[in-house]
């Protein structure tokens, strides 16, 4: 959720934020959790000469409390992004700390996976690169390296325009009235919210 981590402590109005001796870290929460909305509400970005990438939540998820030592929760395979166990985890006030992606450019799919804490990517899977020869491959997988770095820092930065502006604040009210409505799987079951799910 747009809530602190490690050592931050929240103001009183929850999309502000308290300024640590720790800096910025809850910026990287903070961005994995509106790119979780994105992709639920508004999927698509786009490059200023009109190209399009979409970001889709791949099979993991992972979700720690505020304190260093606070319990943890993984969610793997599937589609956790839909779950009634990741929906949980927000509102119980966890923050999205890793997550598996998917950047959709055309055809080109890349699959990586994001954690916040420095914005660190692991697990790159690049489209498999087309040549004849071995020196055209290789071209073939620096350009597809470079285009993933130009979708990433799209989205990232497209973040930061609306983070550092004063429509933050109600961008941060529609991520908290997502968070508070019913995920896909939740739709599906009678009775309202699911509770905490059960840490690792």
């Amino acid at each position: 959720m747009i809530a602190p981590v490690g050592r931050g402590e929240p103001a009183a109005d929850p999309t502000t934020w308290v300024e640590t001796p720790e800096g910025l870290d809850y910026l990287g929460p903070e961005f994995l959790t509106w790119l979780w909305w994105r992709a639920e509400c508004a999927p698509g970005f786009r490059h200023p000469d009109g190209t399009e990438v979409f970001v889709h939540f791949d099979e993991h998820l992972e979700f720690r409390g505020e304190r260093a030592a606070a319990r943890r929760t993984v969610l793997r395979s599937g589609m956790p992004g839909a779950s009634m166990e990741a929906r949980a985890a927000l509102r119980s006030g966890k923050a999205l700390v890793a997550a598996r992606l998917l950047l959709a450019r055309g055809e080109e799919e890349v699959r990586f996976t994001l954690k916040a804490a420095e914005l660190d990517v692991s697990g790159l899977r690049l489209p498999a690169p087309e040549g004849e020869t071995r020196e055209e491959r290789l071209l073939a997988s620096l350009e597809a390296q470079e285009r993933f770095q130009q979708d990433l820092d799209l989205c990232l930065r497209t973040f930061l325009e609306v983070r550092l502006t004063s429509g933050w604040a109600e961008e941060a009210a529609r991520i908290r009235a997502w968070s508070r409505s019913p995920s896909a799987d939740e739709q599906l079951v009678p009775g309202g919210a699911p509770g905490d799910p059960d840490p690792e």
